[in-house]
């Protein structure tokens, strides 16, 4: 089912669009145009506009997104106008021109009060701004119900690019900076590269009569704490790891947002990851 497309990606700069531009020559017979927000602003609704007229594209697959959590909180406009405003604008101009569209959420689209992985199917509940901003954009694409689109809900995600958790956590052991970590955080976490990866192979092989939902992380569930001491394992570091339990932060965030992956593990036909295999991964791609 494999097609030519020309494929438009923005946010080309963060750590999932620098992901898809290292893997897009695994793919030849797309042609990709990344574009960071430098080279394009997708606020600017014109100039999205402009660029979607010159290319041409039969996708767009945006990673374009504000995603700082407590910054969302301060900086209201801005988080509404990315994660929200601009991602309706992209919807429209899609519908408009016959786009494909594929947009990144959020676990942080549920409010986290389970003890089970969330199902695409499953109540959102937002718990904070960014969460919200997030969910709203979903809602646009899913209300224009554009053919053949996604929108994927993804968590806790890492790469080696970037600033990421894996990534905070080996600068301050190499620092030798006292390391707190949330015990009562509990999620799915995401390698950027197997992110990508599944992605293209739903573009190349899912066909939808509208915009469907997925979520797409490694399999397995740990803890914040959980997480930060397989990283110093997997890295060699033996610094001390101090947990605590948080819950009067001034910014809510889910205590449980693991996914579930069962909709998508039905439709491949290889098989995800486990999060500590991917952790791994990423590190030996480090080089540390």
């Amino acid at each position: 089912m494999v097609n030519n497309y020309k494929i438009i990606l923005t946010g080309a700069s963060g750590q999932l669009g620098r992901t898809f531009l290292k893997i897009s020559n695994k793919y030849p017979s797309h042609l990709f145009h990344f574009f960071s927000k430098g080279d394009l602003d997708i606020t600017n609704f014109q100039l999205v506009e402009n660029v979607i007229k010159n290319i041409k594209p039969n996708i767009i697959i945006n990673c374009a997104a504000y995603t700082d959590v407590n910054s969302s909180e301060k900086n209201k406009k801005i988080a509404n106008l990315i994660n929200n405003i601009s991602v309706e604008n992209l919807a429209k101009l899609c519908y408009k021109y016959e786009i494909r569209l594929i947009h990144f959420s959020t676990d942080y689209v549920f409010d986290g009060n389970t003890d089970s992985p969330y199902h695409e199917t499953d109540k959102v509940n937002p718990i904070n701004f960014y969460g919200y901003t997030k969910l709203m954009g979903e809602n646009s694409i899913l209300k224009l119900n554009l053919k053949d689109s996604f929108v994927i809900r993804t968590s806790w995600l890492f790469s080696e690019y970037k600033t990421n958790f894996v990534k905070k956590i080996i600068d301050k052991a190499n620092l030798g900076i006292d390391i707190r970590v949330k015990e009562n955080e509990f999620g799915s976490p995401t390698y950027a590269l197997d992110l990508a990866r599944i992605t293209m192979y739903l573009i190349q092989n899912i066909k939808n009569e509208g915009a469907e939902i997925f979520n797409i992380s490694n399999v397995g569930i740990c803890s914040r704490y959980e997480f930060a001491k397989k990283i110093l394992e997997f890295t060699n570091h033996n610094k001390k790891i101090y947990k605590f339990y948080d819950d009067n932060s001034d910014i809510k965030r889910p205590i449980f947002s693991a996914l579930s992956t069962k909709k998508i593990s039905k439709l491949l036909n290889f098989k995800i990851n486990k999060w500590e295999d991917s952790l791994k991964l990423m590190i030996k791609e480090m080089k540390l």
